[in-house]
């Protein structure tokens, strides 16, 4: 048996597949640098969004430590004021206040002033009524007593003509007759006194039938229509108030408002935390003052992380925006699909203050952006800062 061994061991087939293996392994091993340019500095950043605070006041005590996990979009509360200056809106609604008492008032006062012109709308019907009724029932007593007159008239005129036939034939004397044109005078002009009074009743009905009322010419409308004149006046004096204040009303509501969402702004500062980012650092610590414009809180936007990785300065025109490559990151054995992002010079100026990796050190090479998709789990940071293996095709 040993022999055999032996003999298998020293056999020249067994000796030359032996090194064809190792050949073929070997080879196996550098193809991937062979077809493929491998990044020698790699590793893993993300841009970082930093939250100030626009007002002054104590950082919130429940703000989420370094490194928590913001899966979903969700509102925190990061500052919180200390004293809030509510004079202006004190003033603002103070002046509100006293514009709806006087609105108020003013439309009270149109209630009543309504009311009370209905009961002087009342009255002035009743007083129309009785003086047209009065007007009438004196017109008919007129007219009685000018036909009354007329008959009187007619028989001093027959007294008359008796009389002068009679003073003509000497039965009757001159004093007779005197006394009796007397009388036909007198009749006749008191008769002619009840005509012209009576027209005049006739006028004055036919005018209060047009709401004039001709009482000795002294007025044309009752008093109670001359106070209804009066309200009118004053009810558009009050609807002048009431539309002033409302329009006032109504330019103070938009100040308040303004006013109130001003001071719920300047009470607290809520911010939204944007979801797959992690919270990378707080420059605020919990529970102390900060002023307007103080650096709260940091996140690693893990949506856009990216691998740097530094190539030598003639792969510059090789390496185009939009080229497939393949990252590792060191101690996975997974590869994932990443995209030329962009490419920087060596001598080019580099802006790091946003990033969340900032390798202490100056690189002196072209240096490849390659976008990486978004993390499965945020666990880990986003992978912020670890080391990978880029490779980068060669044709």
């Amino acid at each position: 048996m040993v022999g055999r061994i032996e003999t298998l061991i020293r056999s020249n087939r067994l000796r030359l597949a032996l090194a064809t293996g190792m050949a073929a392994l070997g080879l196996w091993a550098f193809a991937p640098y062979v077809t493929n340019e491998v990044g020698g500095e790699a590793y893993v950043n993300a841009p970082l969004i930093r939250m100030a605070s626009p007002i002054a006041g104590i950082v919130a005590t429940d703000l989420p430590p370094p490194g928590t996990a913001i899966a979903a979009a969700r509102t925190a509360r990061l500052v919180t004021a200390r004293l809030l200056d509510t004079g202006p809106l004190s003033a603002l609604k103070g002046q509100q206040a006293a514009l709806i008492s006087a609105r108020d008032l003013a439309r009270r006062q149109i209630a009543e002033i309504a009311r009370a012109d209905g009961r002087l709308a009342s009255r002035s019907a009743q007083f129309g009524r009785a003086a047209s009724a009065r007007l009438a029932a004196t017109t008919d007593a007129a007219r009685e007593a000018l036909g009354a007159c007329e008959a009187e008239a007619a028989e001093a005129a027959l007294q008359r003509e008796r009389i002068e036939v009679l003073a003509e034939q000497r039965f009757a004397t001159f004093t007779q007759r005197d006394r009796v044109r007397a009388i036909a005078t007198a009749t006749g002009r008191r008769c002619a006194a009840l005509s012209d009074q009576a027209d005049a009743l006739a006028i004055e009905t036919r005018a209060a039938g047009r709401g004039l009322y001709l009482a000795g010419a002294a007025m044309d409308a009752p008093y109670g229509d001359q106070q209804r004149d009066r309200l009118l006046l004053r009810r558009q004096e009050l609807e002048s108030v009431a539309i002033d204040a409302e329009s006032r009303l109504a330019e103070l509501g938009i100040q308040i408002a303004a006013e109130e969402e001003r001071l719920a702004r300047a009470s607290a500062f809520d911010a939204r935390l944007p979801a797959g980012t992690v919270v990378w650092s707080q420059p605020a610590p919990k529970g102390t003052t900060v002023a307007p414009g103080a650096s709260l809180i940091e996140l690693a936007d893990c949506n856009r992380r990216y691998v740097e990785v530094a190539l030598p300065e003639r792969r510059m025109e090789a390496i185009l925006p939009g080229t497939p490559v393949a990252v590792r990151l060191i101690g996975s054995d997974a590869w994932l699909e990443g995209q030329v992002a962009s490419t920087v010079g060596a001598a080019a100026r580099r802006e790091g203050a946003m990033l969340a990796a900032n390798p202490d050190k100056e690189a002196r090479a072209l240096s490849v952006l390659v976008s990486l998709p978004p993390p499965k789990s945020l666990a880990r940071r986003c992978d912020v800062g670890r080391l990978a293996e880029v490779r980068f095709p060669r044709w």
